[in-house]
């Protein structure tokens, strides 16, 4: 079945166009707070500087709603291309910083809604309860999701479309993968980002009187210590400060991987089986192009401090 690949342009209230995809690039990560994508296509149009958002469409499914961060026009072999690269609306999160301080009672529509206006495209999931943040100079609207939701559902935030999740991804049925449908699997260890003691001073200057070791980096042989000042954001359980910053520092450190022809829309947070390879996992990213020669999707199910624990 031929599936067709389009490009939404809009400007205001206003829709503007469809047009025909001649290759598309679209990434979607748990540990990013957005979606991006890049897009190229045959344009005879002159109105691409009033665009101010792009809709992606797999036939009649969207697939991505965002920004237009950038747009290039050229020309060449006497035909008009225009390039777009965009980031989903969650983007604004991270470009937005917080008023330094203490900043109690917050529910999530209040923290969403009490500092900033955002597009209503923005959504966000409202569990019960409340809980502060503490913001510090240059922390973002997103830094600030993420202390809240942590300290509230023990889990990352993440990121579907432009919905915030707090909660941990439920369980359900698993994509199946068979042999011949896959052109490619494997396992990836990235050990980059793992430190190997955090040190944190208390509330009056003392240094280290908080320590903490990943045992994660240790089992590599690294040996990376970081000092932090008391970190005021997890006042009612100073060592979580450093439980929280050892699950993020061993983020995507390990991961199986698989390589097919086609999209299915896989979204972070399905499950995915192939063989004995992957088994029931939890999808962290997924990766898609659009060519001449159709799609193609890299799909990885992290294991980490937050996906598919061991």
């Amino acid at each position: 079945m031929t599936r067709n690949l389009y490009l939404y342009l809009y400007s205001g209230s206003n829709f503007i166009r469809r047009v025909k995809c001649l290759s598309l690039s679209l990434d979607r990560e748990v540990y990013t707070p957005y979606e991006s994508a890049s897009a190229e296509f045959l344009y005879s149009g002159n109105d691409c500087d009033n665009i101010d958002r792009i809709g992606i469409f797999l036939d009649n499914t969207r697939i991505f709603l965002g920004l237009t961060d950038t747009i290039r026009q050229f020309h060449k072999q006497n035909a008009s291309f225009v390039r777009i690269q965009s980031r989903s609306f969650t983007s604004l999160l991270t470009q937005n910083e917080l008023e330094p301080g203490l900043h109690s009672n917050l529910t999530m529509a209040s923290l969403m809604t009490d500092f900033y206006t955002f597009p209503a495209y923005i959504t966000y999931e409202n569990p019960a309860g409340s809980g502060y943040i503490f913001v510090k100079s240059g922390n973002t609207m997103w830094d600030g999701v993420v202390s809240f939701g942590y300290k509230l559902t023990g889990h990352y935030p993440y990121v579907l479309h432009n919905h915030i999740c707090l909660s941990a991804p439920q369980t359900t049925t698993p994509t199946e993968f068979r042999q011949n449908q896959v052109l490619e699997y494997g396992t990836v260890t990235d050990t980059t980002k793992l430190i190997s003691h955090y040190h944190m001073e208390d509330i009056s200057g003392t240094p280290d009187v908080y320590q903490q070791e990943n045992s994660s980096a240790s089992a590599f042989n690294i040996v990376r210590h970081k000092q932090i000042s008391f970190d005021s954001s997890f006042l009612h359980d100073p060592d979580d400060a450093l439980t929280f910053r050892n699950l993020y520092s061993r983020r995507g450190c390990e991961s199986s991987y698989l390589v097919y022809d086609g999209f299915q829309n896989e979204m972070p947070g399905q499950n995915l089986t192939f063989g004995m390879h992957i088994q029931s996992e939890t999808i962290c990213r997924v990766r898609t192009t659009f060519g001449t020669n159709g799609f193609r999707t890299r799909l990885d199910c992290y294991h980490d401090g937050f996906y598919n624990l061991t």
